[in-house]
């Protein structure tokens, strides 16, 4: 177990809920006129933010000093601050950048009078464009303390603590984000807006993702094919870096973790800043690594279970007026082993291990930090540009280039040796994923009632196989694109969300034929579409209900088309069907919400139905080869239906309490 677990089993026990060491500050300060320096009493204050993964929401208005008082939550929130006949003041605010005496924090706000006062119709109209910004699905949201607080862990198991989010888990370092029972390329991940393109069509192959990088990560539950396109059947995960800094000087951070179970040990170290001879101009550089050796079970060490993996991002930033650019460059590696237990030689070991239930007792393995075959070795290496430009009467334009490739390695148990007479194996598969991505949206100024984005992106793939290990066969694809996506808030209370999408997808694949063992090229056109409707209705200043009914599509992976053969990080044997055809889900839910100083509340209740899932069947005869006998798994299409409910509950007795379920 590591230490991490270990001290969060006993905060539980003290508390029995979850519970910040360090509780937030109130917010306070003073609301004056800019010109006179009068206090303004009556001045409306809102603050919006995320804390403990979903959104809270904070009103109060000042006193006749034109004093108030806020309590929130997190690090960070967008707060504004209105009052009849004076521009409203807009904001987001770092509470940890304010002036605090630890239990409140300040913050003085002044407001400059408008040359005519505002009408009743204008009013309405500032209180709905607050929430048109909302989203009328379930969003949960990680970041500041909490994120602090999962440090070093996997992407998975940082986001599994969320209502309706789980992981699929292979091994010490493999874990895989389950949003409401889908996983794999049913979940998208974006990282820094760049859509996350790794080979997820193994259970054992994990996103690639530094778990030291962002500053916040989203997690959208849910079909949102419109905004991302094909594949986000099952939900979004979105991690975004912290803003670079905008103060010359230097900066940094450094994290370090232990862990008792495999004697990991884990690091990264942050440096940023913003030269004062090149105004606008600011950078982040940032390295973690981590090490492990063979995992423990109560009963045994469990052979060949250790990683290393190491990781790097620098990122470059310059910003001048209306225009934004960053540059990103991002490399991901990581060696680990798999248990070599799960790998034998014929069905008689085979049935001598299921009629054990488990690793044979005698087996005394030693701990040891040694990472030998069967095991994994890739490396996932990024570089995207990032641009953004604000023109007219506040109408944003935003462009995203990246570029990425992937590569995997998988050894077998059994495999053979390097050409070069060294004494170590060749990789059973070597394949290595190229893509690159284009991405373009204009959010034009529509009104204060409305919000409006379009958009087009470009995609390319190219996948090549380094080795005779066809497990997966070669391929070209292209990817394209086009979508509108807008809110409008009808009434006060009531805002409507609704969005299409068209997407198409070519590929060119050169699989073996199984019969004459040549190489046949197929070339497969994909089309489909993606559609939401909500609405988003405010009952009472506490008290809100959201609604959504979403579609979404994916196109079959080269995996479920093509796959004939052992896939050695599952010590499976998988046959593909190449006559697959796509999925398309419906997936409609209901979210109540409460929001209060006392409690927070969220129920939601979702129905996904998937036409032509896509699954892996279990073959009642293994399959034996020359390197021994491997369950087999055929690729098989059918309808499916995930329902449930999620549910969560906090209530804040004290300050510094929190209860939690």
């Amino acid at each position: 177990m590591s230490l991490r677990l270990v001290l969060a089993a006993a905060l539980c026990a003290l508390c029995a809920a979850p519970a910040t060491s360090q509780p937030n500050p109130t917010l306070v300060g003073r609301v004056t006129d800019a010109a006179t320096g009068d206090p303004l009493a009556g001045a409306a204050i809102q603050g919006v933010g995320q804390a403990y993964g979903r959104t809270f929401e904070r009103s109060t208005s000042t006193d006749s000093d034109g004093r108030y008082a806020l309590w929130i939550e997190g690090d960070t929130l967008a707060l504004t601050v209105s009052f009849l006949g004076y521009e409203t003041w807009t904001s987001r605010v770092d509470v940890r950048a304010l002036d605090s005496d630890g239990s409140t924090a300040t913050l003085d706000v002044w407001l400059f009078p408008t040359e005519a006062l505002l009408g009743e119709v204008e009013v309405t109209a500032d209180e709905a464009q607050a929430r048109l910004g909302r989203d009328v699905r379930p969003v949960a949201v990680l970041e500041g303390a909490e994120l602090d607080d999962s440090r070093g862990a996997t992407l998975a198991e940082t986001i599994e603590g969320i209502n309706g989010v789980t992981a699929l888990t292979t091994g010490p370092s493999i874990q895989k984000p389950v949003i409401r029972g889908l996983h794999s390329d049913r979940v998208l991940v974006l990282e820094n807006g760049v859509r996350h393109e790794g080979q997820q069509w193994g259970a054992e192959h994990a996103p690639e993702i530094d778990p030291f990088s962002g500053g916040r990560i989203e997690v959208i539950k849910g079909a949102a094919g419109v905004e991302y396109g094909a594949g986000a059947i099952g939900g979004v995960v979105r991690i975004e870096e912290e803003d670079l800094p905008t103060e010359s000087g230097l900066g940094g951070r450094l994290s370090l973790q232990t862990f008792t179970n495999s004697a990991q040990g884990a690091g990264s170290l942050l440096l940023e800043g913003a030269p004062s001879g090149l105004p606008g101009f600011a950078w982040r550089a940032q390295g973690s690594l981590r090490r492990a050796g063979d995992a423990r079970t109560p009963d045994f060490v469990v052979r060949n279970s250790s990683f290393a993996e190491a990781s790097g991002h620098l990122t470059l930033g310059y910003r001048r007026g209306p225009f934004e650019i960053d540059g990103h460059l991002r490399r991901y590696a990581t060696d680990l082993g798999i248990y070599r237990g799960a790998h034998f030689g014929n069905v008689r070991n085979l049935e001598a291990i299921i009629e054990r239930g488990g690793p044979n007792p005698n087996w005394n393995y030693e701990f040891s930090y040694d990472i030998a075959a069967p095991k994994q070795s890739i490396t996932h290496d990024v570089a995207s540009l990032d641009a953004h430009t604000t023109f007219g009467d506040g109408h944003h334009v935003d462009a995203t280039y990246s570029v990425q490739r992937n590569d995997r390695q998988e050894f077998d148990a059994h495999g053979r040796l390097g050409d070069d007479n060294r004494n170590e194996p060749r990789a059973a598969f070597d394949v290595a994923l190229l893509t690159q991505t284009l991405d373009l949206k204009v959010e034009p100024n529509v009104s204060d009632r409305a919000r409006l984005v379009v958009g087009t992106q470009a995609r390319t793939q190219l996948n090549e196989n380094g080795e005779s290990g066809f497990l997966i066969p070669n391929f070209r694809a292209y990817d394209g694109g086009l979508f509108a996506h807008g809110s409008f808030a009808a009434t006060s209370a009531l805002t409507i969300d609704a969005g299409l999408r068209l997407d198409g997808r070519t590929q060119r694949a050169f699989p073996r034929n199984r019969g004459t063992r040549q190489i046949d090229p197929v070339r497969r056109t994909w089309v489909g579409g993606s559609a939401v409707v909500g609405g988003l209705l405010a009952l009472a200043p506490t008290w809100s209900v959201a609604a959504n009914v979403g579609s979404a599509w994916r196109p079959p992976n080269i995996s479920e088309l093509y796959s004939f053969g052992v896939h050695h990080g599952t010590a499976l044997f998988e046959i593909g069907d190449p006559d697959l055809s796509v999925e398309r889900s419906l997936d409609a839910s209901a979210t109540l919400r409460h929001e209060s100083g006392f409690a927070s509340a969220e129920v939601s209740g979702y129905v996904n139905h998937v036409f032509g899932y896509v699954y892996a069947l279990e073959q009642p005869e293994p399959s034996i080869t020359i390197r021994g006998s491997f369950p087999t798994f055929l690729t098989e299409q059918a309808d499916a239906r995930l329902a449930g409910v999620d549910a969560t509950v906090e209530l804040r007795p004290q300050s510094w309490l929190s209860l939690g379920a």
